[in-house]
């Protein structure tokens, strides 16, 4: 269904006839060129890697309370909704990084995945390259996290996803206007879906 129907009464959709997925879509490239990807247009990328609590800052996401090591962020898309349970608010939340610190590589597909809570899944295949799954995930008195973080060693640089929900219960509800945590949580799986990492050939 079009993102549009979440936005406009049904009878403006009549008056819109680029009222489509491929009216809907960007495409962004980061990292020199090495990283491609689409999302909807009512997302931005940000290069802002700030942390939370239960979660630390910087172009990766660690769950055993080791230093990130040296890398960069390439995006971060983040979209703010009401949560299923109507529970405060959410967000969900993609964002990419990589490394060629060859410390980092050496141990890209399982630094910071070991933690009481992760959980390693089946390897995934994503734009022709294989990605090391975990999934993670951490609570604290008002606030939860759970997160599908993916790794991959590609061109002899360590690259960095992870997807990642993130809940207070506490906080106070999001805008009247907000996406429902299943239109936004779409959204940044979309993303994930188109992600590209590579020279094009």
């Amino acid at each position: 269904m079009s993102l549009f129907r979440y936005l406009l009464p049904l009878p403006l959709l009549a008056f819109l006839p680029f009222a489509n997925a491929t009216a809907q879509t960007k495409s962004f490239v980061g990292a020199g060129g090495l990283v491609r990807l689409s999302h909807s247009s009512s997302v931005t990328p940000t290069r802002n890697f700030a942390g939370r609590a239960l979660m630390n800052s910087g172009w990766r996401q660690m769950w055993d309370g080791r230093p990130i090591g040296r890398g960069v962020g390439i995006v971060r898309f983040w979209q703010v909704a009401k949560p299923t349970d109507g529970q405060g608010q959410v967000t969900e939340m993609i964002q990419m990084g990589f490394s060629r610190s060859a410390a980092v590589v050496a141990k890209c597909g399982t630094d910071g995945m070991v933690s009481g809570n992760g959980r390693r899944l089946p390897d995934r295949m994503l734009g022709g390259h294989r990605w090391t799954v975990y999934t993670n995930g951490d609570a604290g008195m008002s606030q939860q996290v759970s997160a599908t973080n993916l790794r991959s060693v590609i061109n002899g640089a360590c690259y960095t996803i992870d997807r990642v929900t993130y809940a207070v219960k506490a906080g106070p509800p999001p805008p009247r206007n907000a996406a429902t945590q299943a239109v936004a949580a779409g959204q940044m799986d979309a993303i994930l879906a188109t992600i590209k990492v590579g020279r094009r050939r």
